[in-house]
């Protein structure tokens, strides 16, 4: 892929298209976003601040054994398919492949500008075509900030992802520590473990990811944690996850979800008792298959706190080979030299500490007024998680994170396209406020570890029913009801999309009235 430098933008271009659309990232969703809105007519362009497109899965950011959670039908954009020869539960490589080929396949490489960084975003003071002035995006070559330039755009789409800024806790002594701190998303190779004294810190994931390739490679590795999580077996015997969790019916087995209506929930309560049993032996099941250590065993259900969920049991094969070590615990301090003080008082020798300890929403590049509006006491005000209420020309696509982002990302993308279009009706600003609300009381039930509310996890189906429903698009995608409740709802059930949504515009264009009263309820 070229690199096309920011430079080549001509400062205060001031050629203000209606059509103009800037997005901000180009991973999954930066990706999608660009695909939909070009084909549905808007001018794009792409600002990527890393040297490759890809987002968590580039070379840059992936450590070493990364892979999907999901299989790749799960885990993929409806109309592009992952080559046979990629793994069912493709490598970090294989995915960064796939993306570029998605770019290739639909024309998306000449409006992605590459090693490019988003300084600031605000708003035009005067805007001579619409209603709305547009905004104002300062661009640099990534880490030259004097060497900024300037462009209008209509309107902004922030695809930064919800893994844009490592968070490492602060700890004393950390400064005065002799060897090496990452964070996980800056291991990007086997040589910064091998033959040291590794120590991984965290519960998740991405913790026990990086633990199981340190003890394939380092003298020592020991994993710190304070609380366990549940990793969900990649087969159950010979059949994969998502045959058997990732469909509608499963999504049961978690509490209710936000819009379920008052006789589901009535049956909820009725058979309670059974959703308790079932859930219970659920437990058991991923326990046994997983061949998980009683110490890592949490005391809760594997639906209880499921944002910190994840999928593959490969470092408790390393575990019960004698391969790591672990410590239900967390550092105190760094006590100097390459000692690590742990809060239980024990004292431990390090080379390389690995924090997989998450990651900070970064959306600094938004002018004061901006952030006022959409970020309220650290929760992101975005009806359906993706418009501001406040700010109609400005979305986010891949806030909705969820099990399958991709697909979410683009069914997203459509929703907010089909919005900027003037085709879309949605509630007034007081509405969507109220049902933001609700939906982050909801949040703070189910995902009581999320306190941003842009979380949706496993309820993929549900979402995008939610999405679907405003677009005036049908929710049942497979041929029949059992399909329909039972089969995994991988990508490609949603490919007819985009076709169903040209047949709703020209519905819309033979009927002046129905595109006039929608272009007044959007504004």
């Amino acid at each position: 892929m070229s690199n096309t430098s920011a430079n080549q933008e001509s400062s205060g271009n001031r050629s203000h298209s209606l059509k103009t659309v800037c997005i901000i990232g180009g991973g999954v969703a930066g990706l999608v976003s660009a695909k939909v809105l070009k084909r549905d007519g808007f001018k794009v362009t792409v600002y990527e601040k890393e040297s490759t497109i890809g987002g968590v899965w580039a070379k840059t950011r992936a450590y070493p054994g990364l892979r999907s959670n999901n299989p790749k039908e799960a885990y993929a954009f409806s109309d592009f398919d992952y080559p046979e020869s990629a793994d069912d539960f493709p490598t970090a490589g294989q995915i960064r492949s796939y993306l570029e080929s998605y770019a290739e396949h639909f024309g998306l490489i000449p409006h992605i500008r590459l090693n490019t960084e988003v300084l600031s975003v605000s708003r035009c003071e005067t805007g001579s075509h619409d209603a709305h002035p547009g905004f104002m995006v300062k661009v640099c070559p990534a880490g030259k900030p004097e060497e900024s330039t300037t462009r209008e755009f209509s309107y902004v789409v922030i695809c930064n992802g919800v893994f844009s800024e490592p968070k490492i806790p602060e700890i004393k002594g950390r400064e005065h520590f002799e060897w090496t701190i990452r964070h996980s998303s800056q291991i990007t190779g086997e040589g910064i473990v091998k033959g040291k004294r590794a120590v991984v810190v965290g519960a998740g994931k991405s913790a026990l990811d990086c633990a199981t390739f340190a003890a394939q490679q380092a003298g020592s590795t020991t994993l710190l944690f304070r609380k366990p999580h549940w990793m969900i077996p990649r087969y159950f015997g010979k059949k994969r996850v998502d045959y058997l969790l990732f469909n509608r019916f499963s999504e049961n087995i978690f509490p209710a979800y936000h819009k379920a209506s008052k006789s589901e929930r009535a049956i909820r309560v009725a058979v309670s008792p059974l959703l308790w049993l079932w859930r219970s032996v659920v437990s058991k099941i991923v326990k046994q298959q997983s061949d998980m250590p009683e110490e890592m065993v949490p005391e809760v259900p594997v639906t209880k706190g499921i944002e910190n969920n994840g999928i593959g049991d490969e470092f408790y094969q390393v575990l019960n080979e004698g391969l790591a070590d672990i410590r239900r615990t967390g550092i105190a301090a760094f006590n100097g030299g390459k000692t690590l003080l742990l809060d239980t008082g024990e004292q431990i020798e390090a080379d390389v500490v690995i924090f997989a300890t998450g990651w900070n929403q970064n959306i600094s590049f938004l002018a004061h007024d901006l952030k006022q509006e959409i970020r309220n006491n650290g929760w992101f005000q975005l009806y359906r998680h993706i418009l501001p209420p406040k700010e109609r020309h400005l979305g986010f696509v891949g806030y909705a994170s969820s099990g399958n982002a991709p697909l979410t990302s683009e069914i997203s993308a459509h929703w907010l396209s089909q919005y900027f279009r003037g085709e879309l009706a949605l509630p007034d600003e007081q509405e969507m406020n109220a049902e933001i609300a609700r939906v982050r009381q909801w949040s703070k039930k189910v995902f009581s570890h999320r306190n941003d509310g842009y979380f949706i996890g496993a309820y993929v189906s549900s979402y995008l029913d939610e999405l679907l429903t405003d677009m005036g698009l049908q929710t049942r995608r497979a041929e029949s009801f059992f399909k329909e409740h039972f089969y995994p709802a991988w990508a490609m059930r949603y490919r007819k999309v985009e076709d169903e949504r040209k047949d709703l515009q020209k519905t819309m264009s033979s009927n002046p009235q129905i595109a006039t009263k929608q272009a007044i309820l959007n504004q």
